[in-house]
């Protein structure tokens, strides 16, 4: 009978100590998410010199892709669509030809549009951390970042 109860016990700490390594492996896996790639990632402009960007109701969000087909970029700015072509040399990137659509939005809208356009213009650099984005410009502060969308 002792050495029943001493099985048991053994078996039961065995257990809850695989328990335990099992749920440590589990939250360092999900503490640490492999960065997005910069080419042919939608990423969701949320914020523009530190303040983040709203959307309004019936426009789509600010957003852009980087193609790899032709160095060709595709997106909107809150308001209109957005194309041009881009050139990345390591951490380098800079923003050729952008060009938009001439709808008129809304004030707000805008504004962002103005300013997505300005930080594009003026970007030099970049850097990707997980699921987010910033583009950076000659002195390296932030201009604006973005977030990973996944599609499907």
């Amino acid at each position: 009978m002792k050495r029943r109860l001493a099985l048991y016990g053994f078996i039961g700490a065995l257990l809850i100590t695989a328990g335990c390594s099992s749920a440590a492996m589990d939250s360092q896996e999900t503490a640490h998410h492999p960065d997005e790639t910069l080419i042919n990632t939608y990423w969701k402009l949320v914020s523009l010199d530190g303040a983040p960007v709203v959307v309004n109701g019936n426009f789509r969000e600010a957003h852009f892709v980087l193609h790899q087909d032709a160095s060709r970029l595709a997106g909107a700015t809150g308001c209109n669509t957005l194309m041009g072509s881009y050139h990345v040399e390591s951490q380098r990137i800079t923003f050729n030809q952008v060009a938009t659509t001439k709808m008129a939005c809304p004030p707000s809208q805008m504004k962002t549009e103005q300013a997505f356009l300005a930080a594009l213009e003026q970007a030099t650099a970049w850097h990707v951390e997980g699921a987010a984005l910033e583009l950076l410009d000659d002195n390296n502060e932030p201009l604006a970042s973005f977030e990973a969308v996944h599609l499907y």
